[in-house]
Parts: structure tokens; sequence; C-alpha cells
């Protein structure tokens, strides 16, 4: 098998794991508090609560810029632990966090424009996988994206 081939198989498994984002919802999950967020069990309650965020985001009712604030007003972590990772666009207009009402240190995030999978943004989601210990991974891209537009045009890009 080659490390082109092991690469396709991860990022088959990381589609999957989206598509069961809104196929498959884990039922009754429970968040009595905000605190055990961050450190879900398993990647089904990982993906459950970044859907619950999202929720809160559609709802326009938001728990993490409080949590935010609190953070930096009182103390930065000695380590992270994030519950997730997500490979996003970079456009400016798709902020992870706040998609997902997840508050400093719970999202591991890679930014690239288009949201593309390369051997670089690859290897920082397996550290988040290998060595920050996320549950999950998501791919989220969005609406009107500059680069998926570009390149179905077939246009030339920048870089």
């Amino acid at each position: 098998m080659s490390h082109d081939q092991t690469r396709r198989g991860f990022l088959i498994s990381l589609a999957a794991g989206a598509a069961g984002l809104t196929a498959n919802p884990v039922a009754g999950l429970a968040q009595s508090s905000r605190e055990a967020i961050q450190k879900p069990d398993t990647p089904a309650e990982a993906l459950e609560l970044l859907v619950k965020g999202n929720e809160r985001f559609l709802a326009q009712e938001l728990e993490s810029f409080k949590e935010d604030l609190d953070i930096l007003k009182t103390h930065t972590e000695e380590k992270q632990e994030p519950f997730a990772a997500v490979l996003s666009c970079a456009d400016a207009r798709v902020p992870v966090e706040l998609v997902f009402d997840q508050s400093i240190g719970h999202l591991f995030v890679v930014r690239v424009a288009g949201n593309i999978a390369t051997s670089d943004t690859i290897a920082s989601l397996e550290y988040g996988t290998a060595v920050l210990g996320t549950r999950a991974i998501l791919v989220l891209g969005h609406t009107n994206c500059g680069a998926v537009k570009a390149t179905i045009a077939g246009k030339a890009v920048p870089g």
C-alpha cells in the first residue's frame, strides 16, 4: 500500500464521519456542564457536541463567549486537550469555534483555502488525534467558497 493510498483511506474515513454528523446523531447526549464537554469519551459524543454547538449557533444562543472571556481573564491552560479537529477553509467569514459554539481549547482547527486535504493538513490532523487526543475529525465546507469556485471554473489562482 502506497503512502497516498493510506492517506486516501484516511480521507474516506473522515468523509464517512462527517456524513454521520447529520445522518446519525447520538440521541440524548447529556451536557450537564460545559467543563465535561472538553473530554467526550467517543467519536460519536464528540460529533454530537459539534452538532449541539452548531444548533446553538443557528438559534443565536451561544454560550462560548462568556467562557472565552473567563478563560482569557483567569488563566491559560498549560496544555491543550481539544476534543475534535476541524479541517476548515481559511475564509474569514467562517469562524469555526463560533459555528460550533466552542470556547478556547475545545477545537484543534486546521485552516486552508478550500479546506483542501494536503499532506501538511493531514499531518496536522494526525497530530491532533495522535498527540492531542481529539476524538473526531470533521471537514467543514461552506457556501460561496472562492477557492472551490475557482477550481470548478478551471481558473488560475495565486500560489
